[in-house]
Formats: C-alpha cells, structure tokens, sequence
C-alpha cells in the first residue's frame, strides 16, 4: 500500500487487500467450502424424510358482551380487544387444544406417553403462520407420517372450535348472570322506593291510598292544593248551590201568583222537567189531562157536538182531572218550600266539609314535596327497570344466537411427496456457508499469521530496502537461458547492488535466510550467472558445509573445494573450477569437515576472501540459514555485503528481526532484501513488475525451451543427464 492510499484509508484497496487474502488463502477457502458441501451433502441424505400438511381457516370474532349498568343506558363490557386474533395464534398450539387433538387421534397410546408430552410433541410438529392484513391463518403441520400429519392438520381446527365455544358459551352465561344480577338489583331498588311511598301515605292521612303506583294504576293531584276526594266534595256543594239557587227561584215564583195562575206558569214553565223536584205525579196528572184535551179536539173535528155522548163522558173525565191538577198545583208551594229547605240544609254540610278539607290541605302543603319527591324516584326507578328488562331480554335472544368461531377455506390435502429434506436448497445454504466459514476461517488464519507479506513489511521493518523481487518457479538460469523476465528480474537484483555498494572494493557478499527452501542457493546461482553473462569474472564460493550443493549444478565432483583449502593445504587453483557459462567459476564446498563453524572461523578463510576479491569482480559466498547454524555468522562477518533472501508468508517477522540482529551483532553489513519466489501475476503488492513480465513472456518461452534442451544435451554428452534431472528435482525442494 502506498502513501496516499495510506493516508487517505482508500476503501477500494482495502478491498483489494481483502481479495488478495483470499487469493493467497484459496486452498483454506475452497477445503472448508468442500468439507462442508460434503457435510450437507452427508446430513441431508440422512434426514428422514419429513411431510407437510396444511388447513387454511379464518378466526372469526366472538360478538361482544354487553353489560348492563345501573343507569339508564347499557354498557358496553366488549371481550374483544385489538390483539384478540393474535392471542388465538397462541391458543391454536395451547395444551388444551393439543391435548383435545392427542385424544381425540389417540396419540398418547400410539405414542406411548402421557397426553402432556403428546401434547408437548404436538406443539414441536405445528407451525401457526397468519396471513398478513387478514384474518386468515394456516396451521402447517410436519412430520414423518403422511396419513399423521393430514389428520392432525383437520384435528387442530377442529380442536380449537370445540375449546373456543366451550370458552364462549362459559362467558355467555357468566354475561346472563351479570345482567340477572343487575335486573335484580334494580328490582330491589324498586320495591324500596315503593316501600317508601307507600310508608309515607300510611303516616299521612290526608293523602288518599291511591296516591301511589301498584302496577300501571295511579291517580294523579291537579293542583298543589287539591286531590280526588277534595274535588268530589268541591263539586258536591257546587251542585247543591245549584239546586238551592234555582229551588228559591220557583218558590219565590209559585209564592206569587195566584192559585187560578199556577197552570199556566207550570206548562208554560221548566218546573215540571225540573230534577230538582220530585213531581212524577203531577208530571202524570198533567199529561192525562192534555191527551183528554187532544182526544176532545179530534171529536170536535169529527164534527160531534157537545151532547154527543163521547163528548160528555169525555168532559167529565176532564173535569175530574183538571180538579185533581189544581189540587197538586196548590200542594206544590209546600212541596217547593220543603225541597228548597232539604237542599239548603245540604248545601251547609258540604261546605263545612270543603273548609275542612281545604284547611287540611294548607295544614300539611309544607310536607307535600316530600311525597312528590319520594314519587318521582320511584317512577325514575320503576322506568329504569322496565328499560333493563327489556335488553336483558335482548341481549339474552342475542347471546343465545349460535355462532362459527372459524370458518375453513382450505382443508389438509395428503402429502404425496416430502417436503424435507430438500437437498437443492441444503446444498445451496451448505455451500453459502461453506464459503463464508472458508473465508472466514482465510481471514482469521491471515490475522493470526505474523509472518512477512510485502515488501513495505519488510522495509518498515528492517530498515533496510528491497533491492530485488524474484518471481514465483524461477528455474537456474544457466540450464533454461538468459532471456525472458526471469532473468530480468535477477538483472535488476545485479543493478541495485552496484548502486547500493558503498565502495568499488565491496565485491564479496552473500545470501542468508531464516531457514531452508527459501531460495537462498538458487538467488546466488541466477545472480552469478547473470553477473557472468554481464561480463564480470564471478567466482561462487559453497560455504555450506552442511548440505553443499553447488557442485552438482555444474557437474563436477566435490572430492576438492573450500574444505581442501581450508583444512588440507590445497593450492587454490586445485578448488576453483570453470563452468560451461563463461566469466563464471565454482569453488564446491569440499569433503565434509567434523567442524564446520571452525573450519570457517579461522584467519585463513578470511585470507582466502582477500585473495579471490583480488582475482574477481564478483564473489559470492553460499552460506547455510543463519539461525539454524552459527556458519552464517562467520561468514557475514568476513564479506563486504549480505543480502537477506526472504520468501513471502513463511517466517514471521520475529524471525525476520532475529536476522538483522544477528548480522549486526557480528558486524555484517546489511545492504539490502531479496524477496524470493514471489506471485507477483496475483498479489496486487508486486503488480508493477508483471510490466516487464509480461514484455518477455512472449520469448521465454522459446529461450526456456532451448535453455532446457541445451542444458540436456550436455548432459547426455557428460552421460549424466539423469543425474542433472535428479538434482534439480531435489533441489526445488530445498531451494523454495
């Protein structure tokens, strides 16, 4: 990561960092992602199949309860609240609707257990799952019997309808209760009220016993000051006053006129229609005398005159009755005068009894509120109970009004087929979360990894700068060619060193690692031999002592080498050998000393590194991993320069650290890092370089080719090209 991209945390290359760590990681991806495919795989085909049945229904709301107050009006004491549907999702998997379903499919016993844990397993078998916005809900139930699942599917609707009406008509007749209670309630207030009314008229007897309600009878007061049996008697005097007045105006009349005039006042007057007066007799005397008279009239106009025998014996009948008539006018003076006396006397009682009675009234008008108030309540209570009598009748005809509690719409089908397990879809979700455990597991594994990944890591953290990056397989140059990137890249190496060089004298320098395989031997071999082909005398020194393998490179035995000029006195002439590359020359590493470390550790070895400086531009000492054996040290500490060969995500930086420390504590000078075996087509890090890979990849191939067939063909000539290709196989091993 450059600067600016760190400076400014530029996400896209955060992302790419990310990719790049799963590029680097891919085989940890791709064997989680495996393992659990085949996991899934493995679990799904082991899953006994499972069935599905399903009932599509809708809940219906109970009617409400209505409750009756002890006021005029109903209350509403509704059970329905806004969460009453989903409370019967819950009931729908309740113990006593499962219970009822374990009964009634006799579950328990084909189970063999109690009706709780059938019920219990009941409920692990059922899955409620409403319809949104509706009332509609489905009751899927799963398990492994086809024939099962469908009949606990119609159970369970079935179930619920039964402990849902149970549960309402339970409410229904706690509701007639409530209202019978309220009814009688309301009754008792009633007959208290009456009570009362009837209490207070007892103790006040002016107020007459029909001043109070028994069923719908009631006699009402017109006035503040009157009742029934004031009224009756007010009209009684008033009748005889009447009669009185009218009474002294006949007598004062008959008193008057004569007797001879008192016929013609009575027919010509009301006296005898009078009711007044009790004169049936007259009344009779006088009409047979006008039918004589008409009966004399007809004669007459029949033309009979006065001496007809009709008309004298009607005469005398005339006569008889008109005496008879003036007998009783003149009796009716006394008559009317002893009438008049009798209703005069009447007149007086009655009006006493009207004083009476109306004082008896303003005696007792103060306590006359009282009863009208004791009055009204009653009424007000009587009309109350009237009203809740009449809807609790309603309500009870209401309540008593069958309802569906459910209504279904989809009965359970028999499965035909499983339903789980459904490998597609567990393959799917396997693979999924195979890849993110894998990535996962990637990016865990790369946080826990310390080890060195990039260049900047290395420079940060040695101090020192990168002065070459080797690509990822490169071959030994000098058996597949000079061309090509590969070589390119060890070209740069050799132009960096000369620019870090802080002398022309520093031509010695050698190549150290923290361990084995990190290309330590294969980065000298290629630098030489570019050196070589540059046209510098380049001299590589086997200071392995240990495990030396540069002669094999070559072709040339190791019975002579450093070991012989160090330890046996040869001539160096006699340990220095030509390669078939020219400028380019060997020193093999020797028979195998029983101390090596001494063997190196000693004036002459130093000497020796004097000497060929002198004879070559360029020398290069091979050396073993510096923390595995103290030979390293010895060496770094005799030549000009070392480079550290680092190969990416193998040592972690401690390692790294441990390196530097080492060459400095001997007083070698660090000049710079190779890093080795680098993938630079793939990680994002180095891809700057595959500019000039890719400029040669058009030849490498070609120049590789013929490199190889050359390298081979002297092989043959040497009768040793198995040999050859046996040490190159086993040096890969080694060298990356």
């Amino acid at each position: 990561m450059n600067a600016p991209d760190q400076q400014n945390g530029d996400p896209i290359v955060r992302n790419i960092d990310y990719i790049q760590v799963l590029k680097n990681r891919w085989k940890e991806v791709f064997l989680v992602f495996m393992l659990v495919l085949v996991i899934s795989l493995v679990v799904t085909l082991l899953m006994p199949p499972s069935f599905r049945a399903t009932s599509k229904f809708q809940i219906k709301r109970p009617r409400p309860v209505m409750g009756i107050g002890t006021g005029e009006d109903v209350v509403a004491s509704s059970n329905i609240t806004d969460n009453y549907i989903p409370m019967q999702y819950s009931v729908l998997t309740s113990s006593e609707v499962l219970k009822v379903v374990s009964k009634k499919l006799n579950l328990a016993a084909e189970w063999g257990m109690t009706d709780d844990l059938a019920a219990t397993n009941l409920a692990g078998m059922i899955k409620v799952s409403p319809l949104r916005a509706t009332d509609l809900v489905d009751v899927i139930v799963s398990g492994p019997d086809p024939k099962l699942v469908q009949n606990i599917a119609k159970a369970v609707p079935e179930a619920y309808k039964q402990d849902r009406e149970m549960r309402e008509n339970r409410l229904v007749e706690t509701a007639i209760k409530s209202l019978q209670d309220v009814l009688r309630e309301q009754e008792d207030i009633v007959n208290d009220k009456m009570m009362a009314l009837k209490k207070l008229i007892a103790e006040n007897d002016y107020l007459p016993s029909t001043m109070y309600r028994s069923g719908d009878n009631r006699s009402v007061m017109t006035g503040a000051m009157e009742d029934e049996d004031f009224r009756n008697s007010k009209a009684q005097l008033m009748k005889f006053e009447k009669d009185e007045q009218e009474l002294a105006a006949y007598v004062a009349e008959v008193q008057r006129l004569p007797d001879d005039k008192l016929m013609d006042y009575v027919t010509n007057s009301d006296l005898l229609n009078a009711e007044i007066l009790a004169a049936d007799s007259l009344r009779k005397t006088y009409q047979e005398y006008m039918e004589k008279d008409k009966e004399r009239e007809n004669l007459k106009a029949q033309n009979l005159g006065p001496k007809h025998p009709k008309m004298v014996a009607l005469q005398e009948t005339a006569n008889i009755l008109k005496e008879k008539l003036n007998k009783e006018l003149v009796g009716l003076r006394s008559s009317l005068r002893s009438k008049l006396e009798m209703v005069t006397a009447s007149r007086v009682k009655w009006a006493k009894i009207v004083a009476q009675k109306e004082e008896d009234l303003r005696r007792h008008v103060m306590k006359m509120p009282v009863y009208e108030q004791t009055s009204r309540e009653y009424d007000t209570a009587l009309d109350q109970l009237k009203t809740l009598d009449a809807r609790y009748k309603d309500e009870i005809a209401r309540l008593r009004v069958p309802r569906e509690s459910i209504e279904m719409y989809d009965n359970p089908l028999l499965p035909t087929a499983p339903y789980k397990p459904d490998v597609t879809l567990n393959l799917a979700v396997g693979a999924v979360a195979g890849l993110l455990l894998g990535m996962g597991l990637a990016l865990l594994l790369e946080f826990m990894d310390t080890s060195v990944k990039t260049m900047e890591d290395v420079e940060r953290a040695l101090q020192v700068p990168v002065l070459g990056i080797i690509p990822k397989n490169v071959p030994i140059l000098h058996s597949a060619g000079s061309l090509g990137p590969d070589a390119e890249a060890y070209r740069i190496l050799r132009t960096n060193i000369e620019f870090n060089k802080k002398g022309l004298e520093e031509i010695s320098l050698t190549f150290v690692s923290g361990s084995a395989g990190e290309g330590k031997t294969t980065t000298l071999c290629n630098l030489a031999y570019i050196c070589a082909q540059g046209g510098y005398a380049t001299l590589m020194i086997d200071a392995d002592l240990r495990r030396s393998k540069l002669h094999r490179y070559y072709e040339l035995d190791n019975e002579a080498g450093l070991t012989s000029y160090l330890l046996e006195d040869y001539p160096l002439e006699e340990v220095i050998f030509q390669t078939p590359v020219e400028n380019l020359y060997v020193m093999p590493a020797g028979p195998v000393p029983f101390d090596p470390s001494g063997a190196l550790n000693s004036r002459k070895f130093s000497e020796l590194l004097q000497e060929v400086k002198q004879r070559f531009d360029i020398v290069l000492v091979d050396s073993p991993p510096i923390l595995g054996v103290s030979d390293s040290a010895v060496i770094v500490s005799e030549v000009d320069m070392t480079l550290m060969v680092v190969q990416p995500r193998k040592l972690p930086l401690k390692a790294l650290l441990r390196q530097k420390q080492v060459i400095e504590s001997v007083g070698g000078n660090l000049a710079g890092v190779v890093m080795n075996n680098v993938d630079i087509t793939s990680d994002h890090q180095y891809q700057y370089y595959t500019t000039y890979y890719s400029y040669y990849s058009a030849e490498s191939g070609a120049s590789g080719g013929n490199a190889d067939a050359s390298s081979l063909k002297k092989a043959e000539r040497s009768g040793k090209a198995k040999e050859l290709a046996a040490t190159q196989s086993n040096d890969n091993e080694d060298l990356y």
